[in-house]
């Protein structure tokens, strides 16, 4: 995380805030695991840090030209329970669904400004399982747009910040690898890779 943050301080940006969270994820879908494969997430998180819990689906809607990931999200903290929360949004789940993967994770974050834009910086350290299944664990490096965070406002703008910020990882010398993948769905092929899933 500092080298990725020393980056983007060379290139005018500031550091504003820096925290440290833990955070419990269970994915639902079906046994082929269907929604993760297509890049859509449906989750029940556990934030242990904000001693709060809630449901949220994620719904892709990226254009696969593009260098970044575009989703639309559905979450509350208020309809705990998988039907009601369905109900609340009209999800069109087609497949019967159930909790089947988790993920344990520790999150140091950077929120990280330039001019008025502003980046969601997390560094994870993240085990996977099934249900029944020994943990596989992996580090990851996720940038969010963090210019109106928890909202459904879209500034169309944006992406000429997203895209620096994919051209400064780029050209750099970081050992980063580039992933427009899920974080359910890198668990999954980590599960798969190790033999715990097939």
């Amino acid at each position: 995380l500092t080298s990725l943050l020393n980056l983007f301080i060379k290139n005018g940006y500031c550091i504003t805030d820096m925290i440290t969270k833990e955070k419990h994820e269970v994915y639902y879908d079906d046994s082929q695991y269907s929604l993760i494969k297509s890049g859509e997430v449906m989750r029940e998180s556990n934030y242990v840090s904000e001693q709060a819990t809630g449901l949220m689906y994620k719904r892709n809607v990226s254009d696969p030209l593009k260098p970044y990931v575009s989703k639309i999200e559905m979450g509350s903290t208020t309809y705990k329970e998988l039907p009601d929360f369905v109900k609340l949004f009209n999800l069109q789940l087609t497949s019967q669904i159930k909790p089947i993967m988790k993920a344990k994770m520790t999150r140091e974050v950077a929120i990280i400004e330039k001019g008025n834009d502003k980046l969601y910086v997390s560094f994870d350290k993240v085990f996977y399982s099934t249900l029944t299944s020994a943990e596989v664990y992996e580090e990851m490096l996720e940038i969010e747009d963090w210019k109106a965070p928890n909202t459904m406002n879209v500034d169309h703008e944006y992406e000429n910040h997203l895209l620096e910020a994919n051209r400064l990882i780029s050209d750099s010398m970081l050992p980063l690898v580039l992933t427009k993948d899920s974080k359910p769905y890198r668990g999954f092929i980590l599960l798969r890779k190790n033999g715990i899933i097939t």
